[in-house]
């Protein structure tokens, strides 16, 4: 008979799921809130890396049910993809609107790829089927 610990998604999973949730919805606000006054190249600059946060969104979707570890890796690595550029963004940006969004994603994200690293949440992504 199997454990009713092993059929329950643990918290750190949990709050990875709902940091990225959050970080989507942020990313919503954001684009919406800062996208007024930019011309086309100036949005597409500021949704790329918001995109690939709801990409993460997407796949956090799939936590509590069929998700193994190649969804672990694969939301980290993007994850991985969206901080490191938005370091780079945080140390050129010119405007605070631009600060702020790239602190965001900073904020939100790295707390989310050390929640899927940690030991709880990788045996969730490795249990048996």
């Amino acid at each position: 008979m199997s454990d009713v610990r092993e059929s329950v998604m643990p918290r750190q999973a949990r709050a990875a799921q709902l940091l990225l949730f959050a970080l989507a919805f942020v990313g919503l606000v954001v684009m919406l809130a800062l996208s007024g006054g930019l011309s086309s190249y100036g949005v597409g600059n500021m949704i790329a890396p918001w995109l690939l946060i709801w990409v993460c969104a997407l796949l956090a979707l799939t936590y509590d049910g069929g998700a193994r570890n190649g969804t672990r890796l694969t939301t980290f690595v993007v994850m991985l993809f969206v901080v490191v550029g938005s370091f780079k963004q945080v140390s050129g940006a010119t405007a605070p609107g631009e600060f702020l969004d790239a602190a965001l994603r900073i904020a939100l994200g790295l707390p989310v790829m050390v929640l899927l690293f940690l030991p709880e949440t990788t045996a969730w992504f490795d249990r048996e089927k």
